[in-house]
C-alpha cells in the first residue's frame, strides 16, 4: 500500500515520519526548504509523554512535484485549507480512479471542496488532528497536545490497514459515525487559535489567565449558538464535547491548574500553528476557524460579534506580521466593548 503525503509540513511530516517508523511505504509532496531540510538531517520526531522516533534521511522519499501521486493508493491531505482547490487539481491530474483520500486538514468544508473539485471514482475521507506539531529544530518536530487521529469510519480495507499502522507506531486512531459534528468540535476548541496569535505565547500560558479563559468561553458560547441556529449536531473533540469546555474555563485559576495538570494535558512549549504561521510569514487560517463561524451565523441571519472581533484583531496581526502580545485582560477588554 503507497501512501502519499500531499502538504507536506509539520503536520504532514509528523504523520508520514509516524507511517515510516511502522514500515509503510511513504512519499512526501511539499515545499523545497522542506526537502532540503530533511534529505539532508532526517526526521526526529518528539513528543512529550511519548519516546522520539528518529527517521534517517535515507529513508524520506521527499518530492516537489506532484507527479508522484500516480502511485498512491492513499492521499493523506494536510495542505492548508486555502490550498485545497490547488491540491484538487493535482489529484485530480495525477491520481489513478479510486485513490483514497484523506483530509487531515483543518476546518469542517475541505471534503465538501474535494468532491466538488474531483470526480466521483475517488474515495474522500475526513479527517481531524487532534494535536497541534511544531517545528523545534532543523530535524525535530514536537507534538506538544496529546489525542487520538479521528478519521471518517468507512468500510474500505485500506483504512483498517492504515489505522494498524499509525496504532503499530503508537499513534491512536478513532473512526467516527459523526465526523461531521466531530469536525465542528474540533473547529470550535480551535477558535483559540487566533486567541493564542493575539497573546504570542504558549497555550498553557495564554490558558492559565483567567481573562483569557473567560475571552475564550465567549467566543466558544457564540459558536454553540451559531451551530444550534444551523441544526448542526456537534460531536466530540478528544471524547469531550464543548459545551463541557465552558465549565472548564469558568474554572478558578487553582482549579485550572489542576485540570491541566491531568486533564487537559499541554506541553509548556505547545502553541498553535496560526501563531507558528504569523511568524514565518505565511497566510493565516482564520477565515476557516473564525470565518467559518460568521459565514454560518450569516446563513441563519445572526450576528457572531466576538469572533467577528477575533477575525478582525488577527487579520490587523498578520497585516504588521507580529503579534500584539495581548494580556487576556485586554482580550476580554476588546471582546466587552
Amino acid at each position: 500500500m503507497k501512501i502519499v503525503i500531499l502538504g507536506a509540513g509539520s503536520i504532514g511530516c509528523y504523520l508520514g515520519g509516524i507511517l515510516l517508523h511502522a514500515g509503510q511505504d511513504v512519499s512526501f509532496i511539499g515545499r523545497a526548504h522542506y526537502k532540503a531540510r530533511l534529505t539532508q538531517n532526517g526526521l526526529r520526531l518528539t513528543h512529550f509523554t511519548r519516546e522520539p522516533i528518529q527517521i534517517v534521511a535515507g529513508d524520506i522519499d521527499y518530492h516537489i512535484d506532484a507527479k508522484i501521486l500516480e502511485t498512491a493508493d492513499i492521499v493523506a491531505l494536510c495542505t492548508k485549507s486555502q490550498d485545497t482547490k490547488t491540491a484538487a487539481q493535482q489529484i485530480r491530474t495525477y491520481c489513478k480512479a479510486n485513490t483514497l483520500i484523506i483530509s487531515f486538514q483543518n476546518g469542517v468544508g475541505n471534503a465538501d471542496t474535494l468532491k466538488t473539485n474531483l470526480s466521483s471514482d475517488k474515495t474522500i475521507l475526513r479527517a481531524i488532528v487532534p494535536f497541534n506539531v511544531t517545528p523545534a529544530a532543523k530535524d525535530v518536530l514536537h507534538c506538544g497536545t496529546d489525542g487520538a487521529l479521528v478519521i471518517e469510519a468507512s468500510h474500505d480495507a485500506r483504512l483498517t490497514q492504515l489505522k494498524i499502522a499509525f496504532e503499530t507506531a503508537g499513534q491512536a486512531v478513532t473512526l467516527s459515525e459523526n465526523i461531521i459534528g466531530d469536525q465542528w468540535a474540533k473547529m470550535i476548541v480551535n477558535l483559540n487559535n487566533g486567541l493564542n496569535v493575539l497573546s504570542g505565547g504558549t497555550l498553557r500560558g495564554g490558558l492559565l489567565q483567567r481573562d483569557y479563559r473567560r475571552a475564550l468561553a465567549l467566543v466558544v458560547s457564540e459558536a454553540l449558538s451559531v451551530a444550534k441556529a444551523n441544526n448542526i449536531r456537534v460531536g466530540t473533540f478528544n471524547g469531550r464535547r464543548p459545551e463541557v469546555l465552558l465549565k472548564v474555563l469558568a474554572l478558578p485559576n487553582f482549579a485550572y491548574r489542576v485540570v491541566m495538570q491531568f486533564i487537559v494535558k499541554i506541553d509548556v512549549k505547545a502553541r498553535s500553528s496560526m501563531l507558528d504561521d504569523l511568524e514565518a510569514g505565511r497566510a493565516s487560517e482564520i477565515y476557516y476557524l473564525q470565518g467559518e463561524i460568521l459565514r454560518h451565523a450569516k446563513l441563519v441571519h445572526m450576528d457572531a460579534p466576538y469572533n467577528e472581533t477575533i477575525l478582525k484583531a488577527v487579520l490587523q496581526a498578520f497585516e504588521a506580521r507580529n503579534s500584539p502580545r495581548l494580556l487576556g485582560s485586554d482580550i476580554l477588554k476588546m471582546l466587552k466593548i
